[in-house]
């Protein structure tokens, strides 16, 4: 989600040619900014049974996101013990997620810890990889990158949670040479399957994976992330119940103020999202479980004010659900990073909650 890394800028050309291939043509891109600000179809209206407008919106966002019906294919799971810390144990980790689609990851456990560990899933953002999140900075521009609070496996298992890494489709070791995420993402428009529900996808094989695991509580799972690891966290909590808390990080807003009016990669539009529910409304699938919201009070990706338009929106539909608390917003001083020190003392009450 981040506007411009190494190899990966993003001009508007790009952002034009995206969006024609999902339907909007250049000149109707402001329009399409417009008309985002009426009701979609299943957009949340006080007064509806909760339940009954979760179920239809859900099945909504399973089929735009193009997920498979089924998702008990064979891991083929491998563990392998790669180093061994003072505070944590560091395991590589892979599994099948469908047919020609292998995950490598990581997987921390902190030390000294008794009973079954709750669970993070970690996702990094545009990135060079997924050894982002573990803290290992290849060159100067990755190091300043881990410095913007980026090292989440690090923060988890710091903070008493099992870490688990995954390689994201079209990032790192995932990555098709010569092929930037974005066109990996017309490639997967075409084919008819979004590249961010092709990557929510294999979170939840990854919450099979930790099934596997007899130390890890599949009954205490959270997926964070920042920027694009924070929109496929979010979507995958929106239809995964597994996911007990879900941390977004630089990723939610109303479309109006960020989608449809900032160009971003083409790896995280969805087609047709906008007429069928805002952000702030997809929000509500996660009730009755836990939400956090962490927001850059100068993000350019993600406008503030449209950042505390969604959270005021998505809280009425909590409350309307009976769990007005589990839904929060943490705000840091800055731009598009994760903000460690404002979240993970939320995290933890949210999670004890």
């Amino acid at each position: 989600m981040r506007r411009r890394s190494s190899g990966l800028a993003f001009t508007r050309r790009h952002f034009l040619r995206s969006a024609l291939v999902i339907g909007v043509g250049s000149g109707a891109i402001s329009g399409l900014v417009s008309r985002a600000s009426a009701a979609p179809a299943l957009a949340f209206r006080p007064g509806v049974d909760v339940a009954q407008w979760q179920t239809e919106l859900r099945a909504r966002l399973r089929s735009i996101l193009g997920l498979p019906t089924a998702t008990n294919g064979s891991l083929a799971a491998r563990v392998e013990r790669h180093r061994e810390t003072a505070q944590y144990t560091m395991d590589r980790i892979q599994f099948t997620a469908e047919p020609g689609e292998v995950v490598p990851g990581w997987l921390l456990r902190p030390k000294g810890m008794t009973g079954r560990l709750p669970v993070m899933i970690c996702l990094q953002g545009h990135s060079p990889g997924m050894h982002i999140s573990i803290g290992e900075a290849r060159n100067e521009a990755e190091r300043k990158s881990i410095a913007g609070g980026r090292d989440l496996a690090l923060q988890a298992v710091a903070h008493g949670w099992a870490a688990l890494v995954i390689e994201q489709r079209a990032f790192g070791e995932r990555a098709r040479p010569g092929v930037k995420c974005n066109d990996a993402a017309l490639f997967a428009l075409h084919e008819g399957r979004p590249l961010t529900g092709q990557r929510v996808f294999d979170v939840m094989r990854a919450i099979d994976f930790v099934a596997t695991q007899r130390d890890l509580d599949p009954a205490r799972i959270g997926c964070i992330g920042n920027s694009t690891g924070g929109t496929v966290s979010f979507y995958a909590a929106c239809v995964e119940p597994r996911i007990a808390l879900a941390v977004v990080s630089c990723s939610f807003c109303t479309y109006a103020d960020s989608w449809l009016s900032i160009p971003h990669c083409a790896c995280g539009y969805l087609p047709g999202i906008v007429p069928v529910a805002d952000m702030p409304d997809l929000a509500g699938l996660v009730a009755p479980r836990r939400l956090l919201i962490v927001a850059g009070r100068e993000d350019n990706l993600a406008r503030i004010a449209g950042v505390e338009r969604g959270y005021q929106h998505a809280r009425e539909i909590f409350a309307a659900a009976g769990v007005s608390d589990r839904v929060r917003l943490v705000v840091g001083e800055g731009g598009h990073q994760f903000y460690p020190r404002e979240a993970w003392p939320v995290i933890g009450e949210m999670a004890r909650g």
